[in-house]
């Protein structure tokens, strides 16, 4: 049976409030948006770490109340503040993320990929989907590749025939 605190993975609902903050949209869930017929359990942000955005982003998670999913065994609950957002980017290590739980299910941030790109890094090669009023921009397809690639989780491997071959049916970069 599920945690009552848990709330089921609603990633429009997390893209939408997100809608002035400055980010990526990496992992499992820019497979999906590129069309691979994968699954996944959270949506993972690489976002923009300036403290404008970061202090945006942390009135959003404020918002979605947000707390740290990572700190089980104290029993506590850590909430997710600007503050906070602000000392995980000035300290945040290659592949380091911040696992957050919020009332629309779970969205990990990371601030550096494992090979210490950032937003700044990707955003260029990055892709600008619209749906309606919602804008989301997701990393680079062929970044995406490489990135699972190298990583080669067994999730990754699944998605990445589908990716590649999205890939040469589109030439999307």
């Amino acid at each position: 049976m599920p945690s009552r605190d848990f709330a089921a993975f609603d990633p429009l609902t997390i893209l939408s409030t997100l809608r002035d903050i400055e980010y990526l949209v990496i992992g499992g869930f820019a497979a999906i948006l590129y069309g691979a017929p994968t699954t996944t359990a959270d949506l993972d942000i690489l976002p923009l770490a300036t403290a404008e955005n970061i202090t945006s982003l942390g009135d959003v998670l404020t918002a979605l109340h947000a707390v740290i999913r990572e700190p089980r065994s104290t029993g506590r609950r850590l909430v997710v503040t600007a503050e906070l957002l602000q000392r995980a980017a000035a300290g945040a290590s290659p592949g380091g993320q911040l696992r957050t739980r919020t009332a629309a299910g779970p969205l990990d941030i990371l601030w550096r990929l494992h090979d210490g790109r950032g937003y700044g890094d990707l955003v260029g090669r990055s892709c600008l989907l619209t749906e309606e009023e919602l804008r989301v921009r997701v990393i680079g397809l062929d970044d995406l590749i490489g990135i699972k690639s190298t990583i080669g989780r067994p999730q990754d491997r699944v998605a990445l025939p589908y990716l590649q071959a999205i890939r040469r049916r589109t030439g999307t970069p």
